[in-house]
């Protein structure tokens, strides 16, 4: 995944090039035009451009040096530096907006007309679909690689083409007067701006500080519950570098499980995160579950006794294991296919004498009277998640 992370973000820079190389083209055209037809509009329209050269530019890097395998220094890698390009991005569009707002503050103290010149609304009309074309092409490309710094960028590439056409929109109703109707979209423009450079901003912000979605960890917690040996979902920690998700999953599984089978389950998690919710790395601690039968361990011989006592008078296949065996009172071994063929009825326990030989092992020791005679049993339970009796003798007493 990682080898593929980086193929992403090498295709993002693609991006980033094709908006550097419009906005350096729009940015010449505008501002030649305007020197040419002396449109304020269209020429503030230009240095905007300039402006955004720059934010793509800081992009670029961001992306190339994001791409940079881990170090000593970076052991996480350099993931991370796609949101400060993201971060420098928004500052570029908050600095736009404060000179846009600041040259409509100017036009309405000093009364300034726009000039008229249908040349510099044509233009503003080209650039703006430009703009959305190229707007279309960062978003899917940015979708494709997963690429926050990209999508910060096509989001930059949207507010342009609405101020190109605002830009139209003002010196077109130039040429009939309407200069209240630049002033007032200069003021939509702004507006624009800055809500966009706002969630840039924020987002950027969010991933930076280690913030994460509480809705994405409610379905990580669903998820993983869901997997064979997982007894509770103790917690996740969630985290972003760039697009990349990290994780740290704290998982309970029961005390009973080898070394070898909880670290399967482990694996599982992971690659379902992995696989269904494009996790990028995942660290999953196990901890013992309590199990239902440690928390009244004081009574845990009495729980068995009742258990033993099924076994006994009865043949419930779900209290025998499946490897199970016992040495009847004749000698004979019978296997769990043979006990279930045996029925006792109203048989009863006494001398009842448990040892616990481990934390998940109880040898049980007992006599029992029938047909005028009186048997010992010896008989093994043994704990896995549930408690199976995994083995019994009988013998009779003289």
């Amino acid at each position: 995944m990682e080898n593929s992370r980086y193929k992403d973000l090498k295709l993002a820079e693609r991006g980033a090039l094709l908006s550097i190389w419009a906005y350096v083209i729009l940015s010449l055209i505008k501002i030649s035009v305007s020197s040419m037809t002396h449109s304020e509009s269209l020429r503030a329209d230009g240095f905007n451009n300039v402006t955004d050269i720059l934010g793509n530019v800081a992009v670029l890097i961001g992306l190339k040096i994001a791409r940079r395998p881990a170090d000593d220094d970076h052991t996480y890698g350099h993931w991370k530096v796609e949101s400060v390009a993201s971060l420098l991005t928004s500052f570029i569009m908050f600095v736009v907006g404060f000179f846009v707002l600041k040259d409509t503050v100017d036009a309405i103290l000093h009364n300034t007309k726009t000039s008229v010149d249908l040349v510099g609304s044509l233009v503003g009309i080209f650039s703006a679909v430009v703009m959305i074309g190229i707007y279309f092409y960062n978003r899917n490309l940015a979708k494709k690689s997963k690429s926050s710094a990209l999508m910060s960028a096509a989001k930059d590439n949207l507010s342009d083409a609405v101020t190109s056409i605002a830009t139209s929109i003002a010196i077109f109703a130039a040429s009939f007067n309407l200069t209240i109707i630049d002033r007032l979209m200069a003021v939509v423009i702004t507006v624009f701006i800055f809500k966009t450079a706002y969630d840039i901003f924020a987002e950027s912000v969010f991933s930076l500080s280690d913030g994460f979605d509480e809705e994405k960890i409610a379905t990580y917690t669903a998820a993983i519950a869901e997997i064979d040996k997982v007894t509770r979902v103790k917690f996740i920690r969630g985290r972003t570098y760039g697009s990349n998700i990290f994780l740290d999953v704290v998982v309970e599984m029961s005390p009973d499980l080898s070394v070898f089978e909880s670290h399967a389950a482990t694996e599982v998690i992971e690659n379902t995160l992995k696989a269904n919710f494009d996790v990028f790395d995942v660290d999953v601690h196990v901890e013992p579950a309590i199990l239902p039968d440690e928390e009244r361990d004081a009574s845990l011989a009495l729980h068995l006794l009742g258990l033993e006592e099924q076994v006994l008078n009865g043949s419930d296949a779900q209290l025998l294991s499946e490897h199970f065996t016992e040495i009847r009172r004749d000698g004979i071994e019978i296997t769990k296919a043979d006990k279930l063929t045996e029925h006792h009825e109203n048989l009863a326990i006494a001398a009842f004498k448990p040892d616990r030989i481990s934390k998940k092992t109880f040898v049980l020791t007992y006599e029992f009277f029938e047909n005028g005679e009186t048997f010992a049993v010896t008989s093994i339970w043994r704990r896995r998640t549930s408690w199976f009796c995994e083995a019994r003798q009988i013998t009779k007493k003289s």
